[in-house]
């Protein structure tokens, strides 16, 4: 097969490659920290491969987001697709599965959007998580609000809240508490807080007949 015209020679996985090297040197040092060779240098491809197949730094940036969450974003757009809320157990292990196996990511995002304001990254940022912000919103409101089961008395908004608070805590919280509290920060640690998170929601914020949220989705 032949190069295509004007493409940087480069190996067939150059890009997944780049992706990856990002994705942890990010996490590491943060965006404006990196530059694009030092992640061509760690991703061992052509430093013009970036501008290929991204554009640029930020290109790389956004694309890196995108694709470790493409399974929630995937989560999301099936059920509204659905028209029916699917259970909590499942959204939480399709976060889980997604972040966990890169837990340096939930710390990127939450310094971008606590530091960078008005920076390229950031408004990237608030691109990408504007769209899951909204689905979520629209899930969650279904699962929690409209089916009814939500406890009478009970904030919608703070229920919101505290199932997210539940979801994002052990990624962003110091490592020595989390070590302290005995979780392996880990798609595998992780997913063993789910019946811990459900038996919270069903006794905090759900009705008690309510039984959707019992489901471990295994």
């Amino acid at each position: 097969m032949s190069q295509s015209p004007g493409r940087p020679s480069g190996s067939s996985d150059a890009r997944d490659r780049l992706i990856s090297s990002a994705r942890q040197l990010f996490s590491e040092r943060g965006f404006q920290s990196v530059s694009t060779r030092e992640i061509a240098r760690d991703a061992k491809v052509d430093a013009a491969l970036i501008r290929y197949y991204f554009g640029g730094k930020a290109g790389l940036f956004e694309q890196m987001v995108r694709e470790t969450l493409a399974p929630v974003l995937a989560h999301f757009r099936a059920a509204s697709a659905q028209g029916a809320s699917e259970n909590l157990s499942s959204l939480m292990q399709t976060y889980y599965s997604a972040v966990g196996a890169h837990p340096g990511l939930p710390k990127l995002v939450f310094r971008v959007l606590h530091d960078g304001v008005g920076s390229e990254p950031y408004r990237i940022l608030l691109s990408v998580f504007g769209e899951i912000i909204l689905m979520s919103r629209r899930w969650l409101s279904e699962a929690l609000v409209n089916s009814g089961n939500l406890r009478q008395g009970v904030d919608p908004d703070l229920a919101r809240l505290s199932f997210v608070s539940l979801m994002v805590f052990p990624l962003l919280a110091p490592p020595v508490l989390v070590r302290q509290f005995g979780v392996e920060v880990s798609a595998k640690g992780l997913s063993a807080l789910i019946p811990h998170h459900l038996d919270v929601i069903q006794h905090g914020l759900l009705q008690a007949e309510g039984g959707s949220t019992q489901e471990t989705g295994e």
